[in-house]
């Protein structure tokens, strides 16, 4: 039998360390399925870069998310290194040097990328929420995504004033403990994923529903089935999410590898969007009077095969 050499840590603490290298691990599974995303999403939109203009800005965009991912990857590696190798007989192990070097260039500059990260994905969700109301008309798109934009720009304030108190332990900010920043941070910016989530979900379910009167069920689906509807809403990432601030707000030390998990589906979640997009499927400024021509095209279609019968079909619709 193999000896045993105890840690020289509290249970509390070993703990913690177990969490810390289940955070690492489940942030290097996220990072591969990004990557895997990344370059089909690569592929598809490069192919189609000529048919819209629209498909390079997604281009940069995804690349520009990846080399941020990237750079978030590498100095949490680096960060588990110094805290697992190189200063591993730290006071309250490996956890304890973690959470006493918050201040350390490698943490800044990680912190710094995971909120740029977390900041360029909500914006794209902001976008989507318009982009999906836009059919309704132009001043209600902006109505609708104007308290999600603002509740964007409150978590990025919160976020900003989180790195603050970490980078200037003496200031006025840090007064209050940099736990709550972060934690007024994320819940900031998971409530504006909810509310975006819940705004498209609602215009989807709208749209399903009116398509329904004019079409069959089955056919109607072809538009706004229940998966396409959970991936435009980006639904995995408000569900991770609101899992994650439960499993915080009880004060578990598993709130961190959800937090990671959660960082991990709102990446998937924005590049699955985007595979639509690239295949043509995604939902667009224009797809309801798409959708209203192919319905009247069908009932057009439908009235003079009946030509000559008792029955009359209109060719008014209502799509919305």
């Amino acid at each position: 039998m193999a000896p045993y050499f105890e840690p020289q840590e509290s249970p509390s603490e070993v703990t913690l360390d177990k969490y810390f290298l289940a955070t690492d691990f489940i942030s290097g599974v996220g990072y591969g399925a990004q990557g895997v995303l990344y370059f089909i999403c690569t592929r598809y939109l490069w192919t189609q870069r000529k048919a819209r203009r629209m498909n390079l800005f997604m281009l940069a965009y995804i690349t520009l998310l990846f080399l941020i991912s990237t750079i978030v990857q590498v100095t949490q590696a680096y960060r588990t290194q110094l805290a697992f190798i190189e200063n591993r007989n730290s006071p309250g192990g490996p956890w304890g040097y973690y959470d006493a070097s918050l201040g350390g260039t490698s943490n800044i500059v990680g912190q710094a990328a995971s909120v740029a990260l977390l900041f360029l994905s909500e914006l794209f969700m902001v976008w989507r929420c318009w982009v999906i109301w836009y059919s309704v008309s132009r001043r209600v798109a902006y109505a609708v995504a104007f308290f999600p934009a603002l509740m964007l720009i409150a978590s990025l304030t919160s976020a900003v004033l989180y790195l603050f108190a970490v980078t200037h332990p003496g200031s006025l900010v840090a007064g209050v403990h940099t736990s709550a920043w972060s934690f007024a941070y994320y819940t900031l910016m998971l409530s504006t994923n909810v509310i975006a989530t819940g705004l498209i979900l609602a215009r989807l379910i709208a749209h399903r529903r009116s398509m329904g009167e004019v079409l069959a069920t089955a056919h109607a689906g072809e538009y706004t089935s229940l998966i396409s509807m959970l991936v435009e809403s980006a639904a995995l990432y408000s569900i991770m999410g609101v899992s994650c601030l439960i499993v915080t707000g009880v004060g578990s030390p598993a709130g961190e590898p959800f937090l990671n998990a959660t960082t991990s589906s709102q990446q998937i979640s924005g590049y699955l969007i985007i595979a639509r997009l690239a295949h043509g499927y995604g939902w667009q400024t224009s797809t309801v009077s798409v959708h209203s021509k192919l319905v009247i095209r069908r009932n057009v279609s439908t009235r003079d095969s009946q030509v000559g019968g008792e029955g009359e079909i209109s060719d008014t619709v209502s799509i919305y």
